[in-house]
């Protein structure tokens, strides 16, 4: 029976009825005894009915209030007086969102507040191990003065063993073989198939609030039950941007990721989409995201360009033609409306005899740009061809004969004939370049393309890099971007433990810093000045900074970003989930790029998802058999994830691929997980002699020593790295090789002062 205004239920006194929801009747009451208004909910009979169910809905309902989410309706206590069992919960003044959400969608910066705070809701709810099962905007508070507050927070979950209908929560009119739970319009697939339910089931209903409040309407419809339901298994939404343009397209590829079908294709975790949405906010505030201007006639187009095939007489140009191709990408990536496919996705055709369907197919684009190099004295012929990849029709093409000394030229020309073919308008002040003459030095050009070339390869290449930028600068002292690689070189150097800290670090810092003097628009030094501080100065605040201004520049650039969600995010301030979320938009920005796979199977290991980061290491392989760093990622995700043995044994494939100190720390630490230690000692003995005859980092030697449970030695190693500022122990705050070390008082005092 309803209670009236005035009666009394143990301390609490009925002031009003609000309403009533999927688990009973809600009441405004007054709670006598501590003197404030609460909400009351009165909870089913069928509750009551079985000891068991009462057991488990009040472990669920204790579980939820120790949320303590200012984001959260907070659950008080659960109470039972004269055979009704009921919660009080936190009072809360507003509307629901159902109510608010106008036809063409919520204003962006309301979206944005309302967005993030349910993702910050649902994070905090996820890492607890409760999920909502049942989010919707009906079940979303908007308070009077502007906070966001999600209402039955796990009670879905604290029902679960109860018939649906008991607790009023609408069942789906089809028989199932499972229980189901929600509401049918904002239900996951895994739902409505009475499939086991996991946090990412919340994500797929995050998904269809988040579309509903960009646009004004659910992205799944139908005129009942079933035929709703077909359509949520069935039915691929349509892309949000193209129903309202200025919800920024990040936004709408973020809703299209909660929504995918299956749970294993959708953005795993809370924590990701939150990262993402304050990314989103934070352009969309600075204005670096903005509506179409419409500007820009004709279709959107999308394309590939293809690495350059060498055809001069000695075939010794491959460096040359991949800088060629890679300008023009880089051009081409400039023009509004045109989706160009990522560097290193692009060049993993390379030397495959892949028809342009599959290739467009894999890149997701429509056209494909091919060309060819033959370079004779200083003289060059480059012929290109622009292809449609659905019919493998020629678009067009056309042969550049020039002087070496006209390659920026005949590049601008190039990118400018693509764009008009495409039918893709340039901005207003056309006439100026595409491809910008970053040096007018031609031979310096050259020799900054084969420096790039040699530092991807790492390893022994990395000295010969570095030689290559050097030459670079001596014949043009203001190539910023040759500054540039001279300052990353110096820092791979450096983190591999392949030189001495004292010799390379102001040459690094003092590259970089040139190099942003020169250009201070160039994402590729503000990357490198921001590992330069990080690793040399011990500045995380200052290389943060320099980061996000990297990234902003250029939100593509996949090393930076790469870089920062491993070096910076994960490894020196343990923000693992945001880690891996930049991890996954860098390779979301390359997809066939064996680097970016390799850093996100690391971050994937951090956060302890070690099945996906085995698999996705091994993909980083098959797209790259010979990059010793994705052999190393799947040591270091095999040793992460709790198998010691395989992980010995894939190191070991890679330290006799590498033969470094990098190489052989990681195998000694599998060693001693595997409970090896005289094997672990013996690797330990090899890097002490070699240390005798070159130079070997300490943070290696005390990674190694404390595998081989010489615990006085590796602390004394990790001592004087210490004091050498060794770059490598700067990431020792949440590396995980470095667990036992972080236990030892010593070396705590050794990351307090890294820290101070």
């Amino acid at each position: 029976m309803p209670l009236a205004p005035g009666a009394t239920l143990g301390a609490y006194r009925i002031i009003s009825s609000v309403g009533s929801g999927g688990m009973g009747d809600v009441y405004r009451a007054h709670d006598t005894r501590l003197g404030r208004d609460v909400a009351l909910k009165i909870l089913p009979d069928t509750l009551a009915a079985s000891a068991d169910h009462c057991a488990r809905f009040e472990r669920e309902a204790r579980a939820v209030a120790a949320l303590n989410h200012p984001h959260i309706v907070t659950i008080y206590s659960t109470e039972h007086e004269s055979d009704v069992r009921f919660l009080t919960m936190e009072l809360v003044d507003g509307q629901t969102l159902d109510r608010l959400i106008p036809a063409g969608g919520l204003p962006l910066a309301q979206f944005f507040d309302i967005a993030v705070a349910l993702a910050d809701a649902l994070q905090a709810a996820h890492q607890k191990h409760i999920t909502h099962r049942d989010l919707k905007p009906s079940n979303v508070m908007m308070t009077n003065d502007g906070r966001v507050k999600v209402l039955d927070f796990g009670l879905a979950s604290a029902a679960e063993a109860i018939e649906p209908e008991s607790i009023g929560i609408t069942k789906p009119a089809l028989t199932q073989a499972g229980t189901i739970l929600g509401t049918v319009p904002y239900m996951s697939p895994e739902q409505i198939e009475a499939k086991p339910i996991d946090p990412r089931s919340d994500l797929f209903s995050l998904g269809i609030v988040l579309h509903e409040m960009a646009v004004g309407r659910r992205p799944f419809a139908g005129d009942s039950s079933p035929a709703l339901m077909s359509s949520i298994l069935r039915d691929e939404p349509r892309d949000v941007h193209l129903q309202r343009p200025e919800v920024p397209a990040g936004v709408a590829h973020l809703i299209a990721q909660c929504l995918k079908k299956a749970a294993r294709d959708r953005i795993q975790s809370a924590g990701e989409v939150l990262v993402e949405l304050k990314s989103q906010r934070r352009a969309f505030e600075s204005g670096l995201v903005a509506a179409p201007t419409g500007s820009m006639s004709g279709r959107i187009g999308s394309i590939a360009v293809l690495p350059f095939t060498d055809m001069s007489a000695a075939k010794d140009q491959g460096w040359f033609c991949d800088g060629i191709a890679e300008e023009l990408l880089n051009a081409l990536a400039q023009l509004k409306g045109l989706k160009v496919a990522a560097r290193a996705s692009a060049f993993s055709f390379r030397g495959k005899d892949v028809d342009l369907a599959t290739i467009g197919e894999k890149l997701n684009v429509a056209t494909v740009l091919e060309g060819s190099v033959r370079r004779a004295g200083d003289r060059v012929r480059i012929t290109v061809q622009l292809n449609h990849v659905k019919d493998g029709f020629q678009v067009w093409s056309e042969r550049y004969d020039r002087e070496i000394k006209d390659i920026f030229d005949v590049q601008d020309e190039i990118a400018k004939a693509i764009a008009e073919r495409l039918r893709i308008t340039l901005a207003d002040d056309s006439h100026l370049r595409l491809v910008p003459k970053a040096t007018a030095n031609v031979d310096a050009y050259q020799l900054y393309l084969k420096g790039r070339a040699l530092l991807n390869r790492r390893g022994a290449s990395t000295h010969m890099a570095l030689e290559q930028f050097q030459q670079a600068v001596e014949l043009d002292p203001g190539y910023a971007l040759a500054w540039a690689g001279i300052a990353d070189a110096f820092t791979v150097l450096g983190y591999y433990g392949a030189a001495k800290t004292e010799n390379v670090r102001p040459l690094a810092i003092d590259a970089a810093h040139k190099a942003i003097t020169l250009d201070p628009n160039s994402a590729e030094a503000h990357t490198a000045l921001a590992c330069a501080l990080l690793f040399y100065r011990g500045d995380p605040r200052g290389a943060e900074r320099e980061f996000r201004i990297a990234l902003e520049l250029n939100p593509h650039y996949v090393q930076g970003r790469c870089w920062y969600a491993l070096f910076m995010v994960q490894w020196t301030y343990g923000r693992i989930e945001e880690g891996m979320a930049e991890a996954r938009r860098a390779l979301e920005s390359d997809p066939l790029s064996s680097y970016a796979l390799t850093i996100f199977a690391i971050a994937l290991a951090m956060a302890g998802k070690g099945d996906e980061a085995i698999a996705t290491a091994r993909r980083s392989i098959e797209a790259d058999p010979d990059s010793y760093l994705a052999l190393w990622a799947l040591g270091q995700a095999y040793a992460w994830s709790g198998r010691p043995e395989t992980a010995v044994t894939t190191h070991q494939q890679g330290a006799e691929r590498a033969k470094s100190p990098f190489s052989l720390s990681p195998l000694a630490s599998a060693l001693a997980r595997a409970g090896r230690r005289e094997d672990a000692l013996a690797v330990h003995e090899e890097l002490t002699a070699r240390a005798t005859a070159g130079y070997v980092a300490p943070a290696f030697l005390s990674l190694t020593a404390a595998a081989a449970g010489l615990d006085d030695d590796a602390l004394a190693f990790a001592a004087q790295a210490w004091a050498t500022r060794d770059p490598f122990l700067y990431l020792a705050r949440h590396y995980p090789d470095y667990e036992w070390h972080r236990r030892q008082p010593a070396f705590q005092a050794i990351l307090k002062q890294m820290d101070a």
